[in-house]
This record gives structure tokens, sequence and C-alpha cells, in this order.
């Protein structure tokens, strides 16, 4: 059975105490928190529920609108995901994040020049970590759109500011991988696993990229800690695949 939210159990406990209390700012407040930790803990439905319970005491909080779009980001309903980031702008246009998960959300339907407009002006408006963000994003957004040289380049910019970013790592051996660059996509496959060494993504495309490199003996061993990590998922299923037709030597 599906559990129910927090701040849903919150609110139904203070309606049976005090049927006919208002909310005060300080019930908001602690229902903003509550909303921001479910979702930081990655409970997307939950923390739409939470959200949706603020916005009418609260519905021109621009943090609020965001929340909930990452949430609802995070459950692929990037439609209405759109329409609360265009909310969070409309309230914080200070703000370069909102404009950074509204391009996410542009890009994960298609809609690449809208997407790219909003990286532009986060670049823009944004300080060192926003544009860390924007260099990721643009280079998914590269990647989609099949442009894998410019989604290198990206990539690149992004560990520039942070050498130790496992998104843009993974990203640029995604895009060199596209370009036969396999030897230069191991690199950064593997030090994706220096930093992640339980990932089972990270482990299942080194692996790969030492089989095509002809190195079967190591990259069997990767292919095999991916089974290990994630025994049921789909990157071990992959895996069990790439054993198959892999030479041990």
């Amino acid at each position: 059975m599906k559990t129910a939210p927090l701040i849903l159990i919150a609110a139904a406990a203070a309606a049976a105490c005090y049927p006919n209390k208002p909310h005060t700012s300080a019930e908001v407040l602690l229902n903003e928190r509550m909303a921001a930790v479910l979702l930081h803990d990655g409970r997307a439905a939950d923390a739409e529920a939470a959200y949706r319970e603020v916005i009418p005491s609260d519905p021109h909080n621009p943090e609020v609108r965001d929340g909930l779009g990452v949430a609802l980001m995070m459950q692929g309903k990037n439609g209405e995901a759109i329409g609360e980031f265009d909310r969070a702008i409309k309230y914080g246009p200070e703000k370069a994040l909102y404009r950074i998960h509204r391009g996410m959300a542009r890009t994960r339907v298609g809609r690449f020049d809208e997407a790219h407009e909003d990286f532009q002006v986060a670049e823009k408006i944004g300080g060192p970590e926003d544009r860390l963000d924007v260099f990721i994003h643009r280079g998914e957004l590269r990647g989609r759109q099949g442009d894998f040289a410019g989604a290198e380049i990206e990539f690149t910019n992004a560990l520039a500011f942070d050498p130790k970013s496992f998104p843009a790592l993974l990203g640029r051996g995604v895009a060199r991988e596209a370009r036969s660059n396999f030897s230069g996509a191991a690199e950064d496959y593997l030090e994706c696993v220096r930093l992640e060494p339980k990932n089972p993504e990270a482990n299942l495309r080194l692996g790969l990229a030492l089989v095509t490199l002809n190195r079967y003996s190591l990259g069997r061993k990767y292919l095999e800690r991916t089974i290990e990590l994630d025994p049921n998922g789909d990157a071990a299923a992959k895996a069990r695949l790439l054993l198959e037709t892999t030479p041990s030597s």
C-alpha cells in the first residue's frame, strides 16, 4: 500500500485537533520545508502532493513552484512541469536555476530551441554553480540533437568548473563513445567509477568500452561487477548479454 505523504499526515492531524484553524506563516514554512525534504529524498510523488498542499497558502512563491515542477519532471510529467517553471520564472525572474529546470523539461519534450534560450539566459544571469549546470544540461541537449562534438565541448566546459563532476564525466564519455573515441570514453568512465564505484551504469559503460578496445579480461571484470551491483536491473541484463559474446582474454 502506498505510504501517505508526511505533509498530508501532519495536515490531517492538525485538522483533527483544530478543524477551523487557519494556516499561519509558520505552518506554511514548515510544510514547504517538509516538501523540500521529500523532494531531496527522491520521493517525487509525495513531494508533488506536499507542494500542492502548500500552493493554496503561498501561490506566488517561486521556490514552491520550482519544487513542484522538479517533482513533476522526476515523474516524467514534463508538460505540467514546464507550466510550474513558467510560474517560478514569473515570480522569480532573477534566479537562473528556474530557467535551467525549464530548459531540462523543454529538452525532454523536444522543444530544443526554447531550451537553448533558457540555458543561454541562465548562463548570463547565473553564478559559477549555475554555469556548471548549464554546461551539463546543454551538453545533454546537444546529445539529444545528435551533435556529439558540441556535447563533448559542453561537458568539457563543465569539467573546467568541476573536474570531479560525475554527470559531466559520464556525459562526455557518452559523447566520445558516439564519436568512436573509445579510448577517451574509457578514461572518462574509469574516472566515473573511481568517483562512484557502485554506479551500475558507469561500470557497464566502462566494461563495454574496454571490450571494444579488445581489453577483454579487464572489460569482463567491470561487466561482472555491474551484475553484482544491480542483479535485477537493466544494466545487469545488458552486462550478461555482453558477457555471453565477450572472449575471456
